[in-house]
């Protein structure tokens, strides 16, 4: 005897189709919107965009000179230094040790010098710890202005 084998009509399976087709799209909405939504709430307003133009070591003066510029559009107040030596240990620079000639807080296009001092010993004395600068190895500065914006710039000594 034979079995009688009937498939779904294709007016169910298009109707199926369609069903998941609707369920996948708002699947993908929400989590679109909730990602954008997340996303334009983080940044609003303007910020300081920092850029090195160019930096150097100067042993005569036992200084890192960083020539910073500030793109964006809102003031730049350099709140956190950090230099990274050639063996990876960080060391934090005090607000107190950094030093500008000119001003960093203007917008579009402002120019700054940002000046890290050291002593006659090639030593840099910071919050934790001392840095002994060597010449020829390279060291990471890293500046952090009060909005949060964040630029890194290498030196080699």
């Amino acid at each position: 005897m034979k079995t009688l084998r009937k498939g779904i009509s294709p007016i169910i399976a298009t109707v199926l189709l369609i069903l998941i087709a609707i369920a996948t799209g708002i699947v993908i909405y929400a989590f679109a919107t909730g990602w954008i939504g997340g996303r334009l709430n983080q940044g609003s307003g303007p910020q300081a965009v920092l850029v090195v133009e160019t930096g150097y070591w100067n042993s005569t003066g036992k200084t890192f000179v960083l020539y910073v510029r500030n793109d964006g559009g809102a003031p730049a107040n350099i709140t956190r230094a950090y230099i990274t030596d050639p063996d990876g240990n960080v060391y934090f620079i005090p607000t107190s040790n950094i030093s500008s000639t000119t001003t960093v807080a203007t917008q579009g296009n402002g120019k700054g010098v940002v000046v890290i001092p050291g002593n006659v010993n090639e030593t840099v004395i910071y919050y934790d710890g001392t840095l002994t600068v060597q010449k020829g190895y390279a060291y990471k500065i890293t500046l952090v202005s009060s909005d949060g914006a964040e630029v890194s710039y290498t030196v080699r000594a």
